[in-house]
């Protein structure tokens, strides 16, 4: 049967997989819906394709700019000096620009927009891991306190059975009455802490179906992971340690370092020449107070609209050669930006050496936690043959009721302390395991 995991992974949508399944779900699960659906994931993702668009449209910028260029100036005979305005001048051109030499400017914007788009993926990556890390923890602890709330239910069926025993031997004056107050007040101690496991529960519920885009109205039931309990590896500890440089926060230092080495370049580039070519092909002309000028007038005199608009119709081309000799601060901003390089080297290999720690970490962690667990296997198989046999004792009369109570309380104890180990286990695990 299709479960919602194998359902991703095929590539059916996360909605359609949610709307099948909506009642139970593994951690994995979990973890791969809110990687698809959190709101914080969509919107870095939506950052990522606008930063794609932004690149795409940087990179065509090789290509010549072509513009259409319209101007008319009207300057009727008396108004100004006709030596200057010429009665009116017009112009409508296409006009082509060519870069020939820029200096490496449009370079450096595409590698910027690719630095761009590089870092933005990289968030969005970052993201989707630390939304997925959050979901495996709110579903591993939906599985630690469903434990402690089976084992608070098994404790008030327990006292249950105990006061219906108690009140028999009460009445045969085999007890006193005082253990009858003392289980109504146990009782209501172990109802008291199962209302709020209850709550607890319900609040961690509401928080995972929000992350995951289900609705706060639904119910949930959350599965095991899939991945049995185990202690770390030598293989495990191969690999993690070898994902360090390919660690989102280090790759994206590494881009913040190529961006200040750019800055840099561009800094020092800062009085490069530039050439620039024109080509332009369309209408110019003078004297827009009549429709066929005056001088034309005079070489034709029957000259019409059309002859003066074959008479403005040209082409020209134009370079254009800039050759900064001086830029004011140039050197201190070349000082600048090398600093800032410098700084953007040393961060990312501090980078480096936070992601070599944090690998360290979650192994030891990961360890730590399997042991911690393994003692509380021990502890709480302990706690029960405890109860069993001080239960056995109170039966015939050996121990009193608070004895016996005391005992109850231990094996309750141990029996959340397992969970709490499950959990820390299955987290630390899981993070190991998801580490790529």
């Amino acid at each position: 049967m299709l479960t919602l995991s194998t359902a991703i992974g095929a590539g059916v949508p996360a909605a359609e997989a949610v709307q099948d399944y909506p009642d139970s779900l593994s951690v994995e699960a979990c973890v791969e819906l809110a990687r698809h659906r959190a709101p914080a994931v969509v919107a870095a993702d939506l950052s990522r394709q606008a930063a794609a668009f932004e690149s795409s449209a940087v990179a065509k910028n090789r290509r010549p700019d072509l513009a259409f260029v319209g101007r008319a100036l009207i300057a009727p005979k008396g108004f100004y000096d006709p030596t200057i305005t010429n009665l009116g001048e017009y112009e409508t051109k296409l006009v082509l620009d060519v870069a020939l030499l820029d200096g490496g400017l449009r370079a450096r914007a595409r590698a910027r927009g690719s630095l761009e788009l590089a870092s933005a993926r990289l968030e969005a990556a970052v993201q989707s891991r630390d939304v997925g890390l959050q979901a495996a923890d709110l579903a591993i602890n939906l599985l630690r306190l469903a434990d402690v709330e089976g084992a608070q239910r098994q404790a008030v069926d327990w006292i249950d059975r105990l006061s219906l025993l108690l009140r028999g031997a009460v009445r045969a004056g085999v007890r006193s009455t005082t253990d009858s107050v003392r289980i109504a007040l146990e009782r209501n101690a172990a109802e008291a802490a199962l209302e709020k496991t209850l709550f607890d529960r319900r609040t961690a519920e509401i928080d995972l179906m929000a992350l995951i885009g289900l609705g706060a109205d639904s119910t949930l039931v959350v599965l095991p992971p899939e991945f049995p309990d185990r202690a770390p590896a030598a293989e495990d500890s191969i690999r993690i340690m070898a994902s360090v440089e390919a660690q989102p926060e280090v790759v994206l230092a590494r881009v913040e370092e190529q961006r200040a080495r750019l800055d840099l370049a561009e800094a020092r580039r800062s009085r490069a020449p530039t050439v620039d070519l024109s080509l332009d092909a369309g209408l110019a002309g003078a004297d827009l107070t009549r429709a066929v000028p005056e001088d034309l007038k005079a070489e034709d005199p029957d000259a019409t609209f059309a002859d003066r608009l074959r008479r403005d119709l040209g082409a020209s081309a134009t370079v254009n050669l800039r050759a900064p000799i001086t830029r004011s601060g140039a050197r201190q901003t070349v000082q600048g930006k090398t600093t800032a390089a410098r700084a953007a080297a040393l961060k990312g290999q501090g980078e480096l050496n936070t992601q070599r720690k944090t690998a360290l970490e979650i192994l030891a962690r990961w360890r730590s936690a399997h042991h911690l667990l393994e003692t509380a296997q021990r502890a709480s198989v302990g706690a029960e043959q405890n109860l069993l046999r001080v239960k056995s004792l109170y039966s015939g009369g050996g121990i009193q009721l608070l004895d016996l109570l005391d005992a109850r309380h231990v094996h309750q104890d141990a029996l959340e302390r397992l969970a709490e180990a499950r959990q820390e286990s299955r987290s630390a695990q899981f993070r190991a395991e998801d580490r790529r």
